[in-house]
């Protein structure tokens, strides 16, 4: 049963976004976090937003990273530096269903 966070942000400041999320796919991904990966929608009511989902394979993985990131100084710092760019505009968390 996989765990996917999915979290938006808008900003207009596309290089800036792929940037920061290379630096964070390495933080997640060292932290136990299956993948991050980043997208843009082009249609729809979030149009020019960007999509960074995670994956996580347990509810218990996904804890053990949350526990780990909010001690992890490199990624405070770089949450931090996000937001002098982009707004955050929502956070899903999705269960997957084996099927």
């Amino acid at each position: 049963m996989a765990i996917v966070q999915f979290t938006r942000f808008k900003s207009d400041k596309p290089e800036e976004m792929i940037k920061t999320a290379k630096q964070a796919k390495a933080i997640f991904e060292k932290h136990g976090a299956e993948f991050l990966r980043l997208s843009r929608f082009h249609t729809g009511m979030w149009a020019g937003e960007f999509l960074i989902a995670t994956r996580y394979s347990s509810w218990e993985v996904y804890g053990k990273v949350q526990e780990a990131l909010a001690k992890d100084e490199a990624f405070t710092k770089l949450y931090a530096h996000t937001l002098t760019f982009a707004e955050l505009k929502g956070r899903n968390i999705a269960v997957g269903i084996d099927l």
